[in-house]
């Protein structure tokens, strides 16, 4: 008796047919988390302790530069694969943003690619162009290195969270307080050992201030502006 009441319940909670899911998941967002997927994949089969030497290096302030050198050269392939992976989370992760009810925007495909791509090259080309017209090259070297690490660090990060959406699709608040945070956290980080590495090569803290707030912060504001639609795309 017990065992048939038992049977009858595990029976009822089950459904007789399948049902739409209430955020489907378009073949943009598909195609983007099996992406993902693969470059991370690959990464870890040429080098296997891709992800523990990468998060050492993501904690590590001085010797960075030799670190790197010896246990994770950043422009090899599997390093490359990460950055790539980078774009390809971040922009799947705003397609998921923009696919939501509350987030609307004007090409948002357009956009969702555009922003990690600018991000990331912004920030880096805009250290390359500094070191070049003003020839410190030994200067950028551990800026641009944090910058690429923390680049590859948050493309795992939102690359799981973009797949627990998938699996089980939480509250679009949510998802947007963890990409906000995510990304100030991992920049806030990023700064202040930027500049705690600058800082001590001798740089003036004004010239360090300055180059930070234009060609660093900027950037971030008007992303953030981009992404809630702030600015009428369409003109």
């Amino acid at each position: 008796m017990n065992f048939s009441l038992s049977l009858h319940l595990v029976l009822s909670v089950i459904p007789s047919e399948l049902t739409l899911r209430d955020h489907p998941i378009t073949i943009f967002i598909g195609s983007g988390l099996c992406i993902s997927f693969l470059l991370i994949a690959f990464a870890k089969l040429i080098k296997a302790d891709v992800y523990f030497t990468m998060v050492t290096s993501l904690t590590k302030i001085k010797g960075l530069g030799a670190h790197t050198r010896e246990s994770y050269p950043v422009n090899r392939i599997a390093s490359l694969f990460l950055v790539i992976n980078n774009i390809v989370a971040t922009a799947t992760i705003l397609l998921i943003l923009f696919s939501s009810s509350t987030v609307q925007a004007h090409y948002s495909k357009e956009i969702s690619i555009f922003i990690p791509i600018s991000l990331l090259s912004g920030h880096i080309g805009s250290m390359y162009f500094v070191r070049l017209i003003t020839g410190e090259k030994s200067v950028f070297v551990e800026p641009i290195i944090m910058k690429i690490v923390g680049a590859q660090f948050l493309g795992l990060f939102y690359f799981i969270v973009s797949l627990m959406w998938a699996l089980n699709p939480f509250d679009q608040t949510i998802l947007i307080n963890i990409i906000l945070w995510s990304f100030l956290i991992e920049n806030s980080i990023r700064l202040f050992k930027s500049i705690s590495a600058v800082y001590h090569q001798g740089v003036s803290l004004y010239y360090i201030i300055l180059y930070f707030c234009t060609l660093e912060i900027l950037p971030m504001i008007v992303a953030y502006y981009v992404i809630f639609g702030d600015f009428d795309l369409t003109r």
